[in-house]
Parts: structure tokens; C-alpha cells; sequence
């Protein structure tokens, strides 16, 4: 299978600080995932006046203040993530940013940013959607988060992708679920399978809001092309995503389980690996002799049988052999020869 991409999304959980930022993405890197991502918005152009808080917000951040107010604390300055990009990429990261506004889209363009993440939240947004799908860049890609959304949804947003002038091929779809912490119960793991049904052109992914990383390592299981995990410093700093986020300690777990399960899956074909086939000797049962045998004799039920080790005739070949005559002595848990029987291979 091919190696799975996995990203540390540290969205906002920096707090507005390039500072934070900066040790999140080194933090990161130790963990060992392959990209960081981050959020790029203007909180005014993001939220209206009038949006409520959701309920995880209010659990996070307080009953008080509005969802801008709250959001906009959270802003990086242009400036700021430049330098974080520019430093992402200088120690081997591949660094990306969603952008939730129209003018935010253009910001990243304009630097160079060829990897497109379209958030849960803007799957209806269908300018939001036409500006991405008729981005030129070279390298382009685009991840569509799919939490709250049906498959009659994604296949409108993917549709408007399309006709924008994306190509099917630059397009990976994420499982999602949109509640932070996803309660186990919701996770749907096996959602993806359904994904790949309907969207079976696509690269399918999943970008996991549950507790801990163990969703996201039983994901691999189910044939994705890559994984987004949020990532903080600390799950008790201040902010609406920190609870929901992969400490550094549960970040380094999630990259070293998803290689491991990487390597386990193997090519999918059912055969003797090379680690057990020198077992098949050990585990394996011959047909012995149950007592002592005279030449002359036939063999019964009475004079033979199985034990390891699995060197001798096959014990599938017990009534081939049973009636035959021995043709020289054998003693007690002797491995029994005979004219016309293999011996099996080990």
C-alpha cells in the first residue's frame, strides 16, 4: 500500500501566537508526520455578528462572548505564517493552510500554496467552492472534509469542483465527524468503506476529532490515502479545539502505530511468510509409530499416529495409508516411511 500521509493540523490551538506556533510545528516534527496545517481567516469575514457559539465552544471557551469575538483571538497575521511556512518547509514538513474566506483564498495563492483544504463547514459554499476548484496553481490538491455532510452533498460540492476545472485525480475526500471530541459512539469508522463505494475514483482519507489516536490508527486498517489529527501542546490550554487535539505524547504514538499497522497490512496476498515457515516443522504433526512395528505388518489404527514434529508424512494421507504394509521396522514415535508417500516439506 502506499505510505500514508499524516498531517498535525494545529489550525488555531497556537492562540494567535507565532511563538506557539513555531514550537508546535517543531514539536511536530519530532513526532514525525509528514505536513502541519493551519487556519487563515479574517474573523470578520468569517462570522456574522449574530453567529452563536457552538456547544463545544461554549464547553471550552465559556457561555460569554460571541463565536467572533472568540475567533477573532485567534488570528495569525499574514506575516506570521509566512515565516512559519517558510520554516515548516526547511525541516522537511510540507506546510498547507484552510482558508475559511475569499480573501483569505487569494492570501494563499498568492504565496505559493498549491494544497487546498476545503473545511466540513464549507461543503454548501458554493462560491467559496468555485474560487478553489478554479484555482491554477502547478501541483495542485485539494482535501474535502465531509462532517455533517451526506453523500448526496459531497457529490454537489465535488460536482462544483469539477466544472470549476479541478481534475477528479487532484481530489482526496476525508471521513469526518464535525463534534469535538466525536463521541466513540459516532466515530462511524466504517463510513469510509461507503466513501469508497460512492467515490471510488477518489483518495479517501479521515481527519479524526475523537479522543486520543486510536481511531485514527484503526482507520489504516480500512485502505486511506492519509490522515489529519488536530495537535496541541497541552489540552488545557484556552481555546475551542485544545480538548479535542493530540498532545505531542499521543502525536508520537499515533505516527509510530500507523507505521507499524502500515507495515502489518502487507500485499494483501495469503501465503507462508518467511518468519513462520521454519515453524512448520515445530507446529506441524507426522504419522509416527504408536508402538513398536514389524516389518510386515499393516498399518492401523492401533500401531499409528500423529505427533509434531511435521517433517514425515502429512496426516492428510492417514486412510491412504492405513491397510498399507510397513517395509522395515519402526520403533516407538518413529516418523513413518512408505512407498508411494511424500514426506512433507518444511
Amino acid at each position: 500500500m502506499n505510505r500514508i500521509w499524516i498531517v498535525a493540523e494545529i489550525g488555531c490551538n497556537h492562540n494567535g501566537s507565532e511563538a506557539m506556533a513555531m514550537k508546535m510545528v517543531d514539536q511536530a516534527k519530532k513526532c514525525g508526520v509528514d505536513a502541519v496545517k493551519f487556519q487563515t481567516f479574517d474573523a470578520k469575514e468569517l462570522i456574522s455578528v449574530y453567529a452563536p457559539k457552538a456547544d463545544y465552544q461554549k464547553k471550552t471557551t465559556g457561555e460569554s462572548g460571541s463565536q467572533l469575538e472568540m475567533t477573532a483571538k485567534l488570528e495569525l497575521a499574514r506575516d506570521a505564517y509566512v515565516r512559519l511556512r517558510e520554516y515548516s518547509l526547511s525541516i522537511g514538513l510540507d506546510v498547507f493552510s484552510t482558508p475559511f474566506d475569499l480573501g483569505s483564498i487569494d492570501l494563499l495563492h498568492s504565496i505559493g500554496q498549491t494544497v487546498w483544504k476545503i473545511p466540513s463547514g464549507e461543503i454548501t459554499n458554493l462560491p467559496y467552492l468555485q474560487k478553489i476548484g478554479g484555482l491554477k496553481c502547478d501541483d495542485k490538491s485539494i482535501i474535502l472534509s465531509t462532517g455533517m455532510s451526506t453523500i448526496e452533498e459531497i457529490k454537489r460540492c465535488i460536482n462544483v469542483l469539477l466544472e470549476a476545472g479541478t481534475a477528479e485525480e487532484q481530489i482526496t475526500i476525508l471521513h469526518c465527524n464535525t463534534e469535538y471530541p466525536t463521541p466513540d459512539e459516532d466515530v462511524n469508522l466504517l463510513s469510509i468503506n461507503d466513501l469508497k463505494r460512492s467515490f471510488s475514483g477518489y483518495r479517501i482519507g479521515f481527519s479524526d476529532h475523537s479522543v486520543g489516536y486510536v481511531a485514527a490508527v484503526a482507520s489504516v486498517s480500512l485502505g486511506i490515502a492519509m490522515v489529519e489529527k488536530h495537535f496541541t501542546l497541552d489540552k488545557s490550554l484556552p481555546g475551542p479545539d485544545h480538548k479535542a487535539s493530540a498532545t505531542p505524547e499521543e502525536m508520537c504514538q499515533l505516527v509510530k502505530n500507523i507505521r507499524r499497522v502500515e507495515n502489518m497490512l502487507g500485499d494483501g496476498v495469503k501465503t507462508v511468510s518467511p518468519s513462520e515457515k521454519k515453524n512448520k516443522i515445530i507446529a506441524r504433526k507426522s504419522i509416527v509409530a504408536k508402538k513398536r512395528i514389524k516389518a510386515g505388518e499393516t498399518f492401523s489404527e492401533e500401531n499409528v499416529t500423529c505427533k509434531r514434529p511435521g517433517n514425515g508424512i502429512s496426516p492428510m494421507e492417514w486412510y491412504h495409508l492405513i491397510g498399507k504394509f510397513a517395509e522395515k521396522d519402526f520403533e516407538v514415535d518413529e516418523l513413518i516411511s512408505c512407498k508411494g508417500f511424500v514426506w512433507q516439506k518444511v
